[in-house]
């Protein structure tokens, strides 16, 4: 087991969100049946190659677009070449950890109705050894996989098969750590994101937990994990993101 494995399943805070978290998850999953007789697409968006629910205390990292900004925070996914929202909302993740030689992606965007939340998109992945790909050379690392597995459709109860297609790439993040203030005022971000609506400096909001943008796709440690980094043995949020491929390393075959 790396350290950081070791960490996480001894830190009681940490297994007090994930407990919350499961619990919202399923209540979440729940209330998605029904609004899936609302929004169709919901039949379709919702599977997992595991029994669930389930509660994973293991390190998490999600995988970030360049400067995650909420309408494109996350970096795609597909199932039968469908893309996943990657829009940021309260709940979502899109994750990825090892449970031993397996990887396990855990992706999941919400929305609510009538003060309750529901999934719009939910995914758990297990992925065996030789499904996946894990690749670092000239300073990125790659995660892979394209995938055709058995999976239950959560709404329906039905099993399906699916074919899952993604590429999570972390670029060296050294020198590529910007402050919000200092992303927002950058060429790039504001010729990209001032389409939206509120502009690129309503954007930049979504970088307040961190108080950084990362200019590069990327691996960043879940927000549990950066609100108890000094738990898991780091100075900082950003010591804990320049550290992120550390734990990835530990499980390269």
């Amino acid at each position: 087991m790396c350290d950081l494995c070791a960490r996480a399943k001894g830190i009681g805070e940490y297994k007090a969100f994930i407990d919350k978290m499961a619990e919202e998850d399923i209540a979440r999953a729940e209330y998605s049946k029904t609004m899936a007789k609302e929004i169709s697409v919901i039949n379709k968006s919702m599977y997992s190659s595991m029994a669930w629910p389930v509660r994973f205390v293991e390190p998490m990292f999600e995988a970030r677009a360049a400067y995650a900004v909420p309408n494109n925070y996350f970096q795609n996914i597909f199932i039968d070449d469908e893309r996943l929202g990657n829009s940021f909302s309260h709940g979502a993740m899109r994750s990825v950890f090892f449970v031993g030689e397996r990887l396990v992606v855990l992706s999941k965007a919400c929305n609510f109705k009538d003060a309750r939340e529901y999934f719009t998109s939910f995914l758990l992945l297990h992925l065996e050894r030789d499904e996946y790909g894990l690749k670092e050379a000239g300073g990125e690392m790659r995660i892979t996989a394209k995938v055709e597995k058995p999976m239950l459709n959560m709404v329906s109860g039905k099993a399906e098969r699916k074919r899952v297609v993604f590429s999570f790439i972390h670029q060296k993040v050294e020198g590529r750590i910007v402050s919000k203030e200092q992303a927002a005022v950058t060429a790039r971000f504001k010729n990209v994101y001032d389409k939206y609506a509120g502009g690129a400096q309503m954007k930049s909001s979504s970088m307040d937990l961190e108080g950084y943008a990362i200019t590069v796709p990327h691996l960043s440690p879940h927000p549990y994990m950066l609100q108890l980094h000094k738990e898991f043995g780091y100075e900082d949020n950003k010591d804990f993101q320049l550290h992120a491929m550390d734990y990835f390393r530990a499980h390269m075959p």
